[in-house]
């Protein structure tokens, strides 16, 4: 499966060159003809290239965060706590416009990852951006954050690579041994 990815050279060294959480506006600093549809097992080697990842922060109407101990797909992130739910951007989701194509693989991966996903009953708002620099992961990604703000009454429920999700709050998710974006993520609230 081809993936939604960038040349590293195309975005600022501000960002790509450092571990960073930045409010700049993604959309404004890349070109939709400076996309790459690279095969993942060769995007995860290339560190000329940095794989796009919506990261969706949830958060219920009550100000509590969802979080969960890793252990999905990406053994690289095991046992670690996240707060962010995403993942890459499938070839499929593209759309011609690096805005809806990322929108529209963020809102698939809601979907897989959680059983009762409702795109309606959450406000969507860009953040911006995390990048680090200090892993294998990290050399190959570029996270594109977001808060899901749950409208009253909606809890997403975990689908199976989230089944241990658990509702903290903001400190309580600063005291886990957690994934660096996620401490990133929080920087941008």
């Amino acid at each position: 499966m081809k993936i939604m990815c960038i040349e590293k050279n195309k975005l600022p060294s501000r960002i790509v060159d450092v571990t960073v959480a930045s409010k700049e506006d993604i959309f404004e600093l890349i070109k939709d003809s400076n996309i790459s549809w690279i095969e993942r097992p060769l995007a995860e080697k290339d560190i000329k290239y940095k794989q796009f990842i919506p990261y969706v922060l949830l958060e219920r109407e009550d100000g509590l965060f969802a979080c969960y101990q890793r252990h999905g797909t990406e053994t690289r992130l095991h046992e670690k706590y996240s707060a962010g739910v995403g993942g890459h951007i499938d070839e499929p989701d593209n759309q011609n416009d690096a805005r809806k194509t990322m929108e529209t693989g963020m809102y698939r991966e809601l979907s897989e990852e959680l059983s009762n996903f409702q795109k309606n009953m959450i406000d969507l708002e860009y953040l911006g951006i995390i990048n680090e620099v200090e892993s294998e992961v990290g050399l190959v990604h570029i996270g594109i954050v977001f808060v899901a703000k749950c409208k009253a009454g909606y809890i997403p429920t975990a689908a199976y690579e989230l089944k241990n999700m658990e509702w903290k709050t903001k400190d309580e998710i600063s005291k886990l041994d957690k994934e660096l974006w996620t401490e990133l993520a929080f920087r941008l609230i």
